[in-house]
């Protein structure tokens, strides 16, 4: 399994508003995943957003451990990235969700009552499955 940074190829592929599932550690060491959406920021950290009072942040501040699977239009195209969640933010504004709303959904996030907060995760190491750089155009 490949160390970070991820190769610009890859970064190419997490340009696109793909679907992905995040992976979390409850704290008696279950698994939990949860369908999500991402964001990949400048500096190579990946933005997650979620409600204040979500089971996900919850786990990830008790465990800071955190998986993201990213599928490819064709779902054998997939990169999966391992990681640590390094910064938990408030996001007052919603600036952060309403950029991964933009970004899936072409819009501001439509709920102005949303209580989230954001997670931006250091990506420690990756691997793929088939090639997702297949489907960077």
């Amino acid at each position: 399994m490949p160390s970070a940074p991820l190769p610009p190829e890859l970064r190419a592929f997490l340009a696109g508003p793909r679907q992905a599932v995040v992976g979390t550690v409850r704290a008696d060491g279950a698994p939990v995943t949860t369908a999500c959406w991402y964001g990949l920021l400048d500096d190579g950290r990946i933005l997650l957003t979620m409600d204040r009072d979500s089971h996900r942040l919850r786990h990830l501040r008790g465990e800071p451990r955190v998986a993201l699977t990213v599928l490819g239009d064709d779902w054998y195209n997939q990169l999966s990235i391992l990681g640590r969640a390094a910064e938990i933010r408030e996001d007052p504004d919603l600036a952060d969700i309403d950029a991964l709303s933009q970004r899936y959904l072409g819009d501001p996030y439509e709920d102005r009552s949303y209580n989230g907060v954001s997670v931006l995760f250091e990506i420690e190491r990756w691997h793929t499955w088939g090639d997702p750089t297949a489907e960077v155009a």
